[in-house]
C-alpha cells in the first residue's frame, strides 16, 4: 500500500512540475489550450481504436475463438481514455503510449502470460421430444387455463460418462 501511495504522490508532483515548466515556456493560456487539444484528439483516437478492437473481438467470437487479447486491449484503451482526459502532460503521454497498437499488444501479451485462466466443465445434454395427439390435447387444455407449454422427454448427460 505504501508503494502505491508513493507512486501516486510522485505522479502528481511530476505533473505539477511539468505544468509549471510548460506554462513558463509557452504561457498559461497556451498550456490550457494544449491540454484541451490533447484530450479531444486523444479521445477521438480512443473511440476509433475501440471500434476496431470491438470489431476484431466480434470476428474472433464468430470464429469460435476467445477474444482475450481484445478484451485486455479494450481495458487498456479505456485506461488510455481516462489518462487522456486527466489534465497533465505526463498522463497524456502515458495515454498516448497505450494508444499505440504495438505497446498494447506487448502489454496484453505480458498480462495474459501471467494470468491464470480457470476453465470449467460444461454440461452437454441430448434429449428427444415427441409431440403426439395426447400431448396436443393436454396443451390445448392448459392454454385455456392460461398455462404455458410443458415438455416431457428424456435426457442424458454426456459429461458423466
Amino acid at each position: 500500500m505504501g508503494k502505491v501511495f508513493l507512486v501516486f504522490v510522485g505522479a502528481i508532483l511530476l505533473e505539477i512540475f511539468v505544468f509549471i515548466e510548460v506554462g513558463s515556456a509557452i504561457g498559461a493560456w497556451n498550456t490550457l489550450a494544449l491540454i484541451v487539444l490533447t484530450a479531444v484528439v486523444g479521445i477521438s483516437l480512443v473511440r476509433i481504436q475501440g471500434v476496431n478492437t470491438l470489431m476484431e473481438a466480434q470476428r474472433k467470437i464468430n470464429l469460435g475463438e476467445p477474444p482475450a487479447r481484445e478484451m485486455v486491449s479494450g481495458m487498456m484503451l479505456a485506461m488510455s481514455g481516462v489518462l487522456l482526459l486527466l489534465p497533465g502532460f505526463v498522463s497524456d503521454l502515458a495515454g498516448l503510449l497505450l494508444l499505440l497498437p504495438p505497446v498494447r499488444a506487448a502489454l496484453a501479451e505480458r498480462f495474459l502470460s501471467r494470468a491464470h485462466v480457470r476453465g470449467h466443465k460444461g454440461h452437454t445434454f441430448t434429449a428427444e421430444y415427441h409431440y403426439s395427439r395426447e400431448s396436443r390435447q393436454v396443451d390445448e387444455r392448459l392454454q385455456d387455463k392460461g398455462a404455458g407449454n410443458t415438455f416431457d422427454g428424456e435426457y442424458e448427460r454426456k459429461d458423466d460418462k
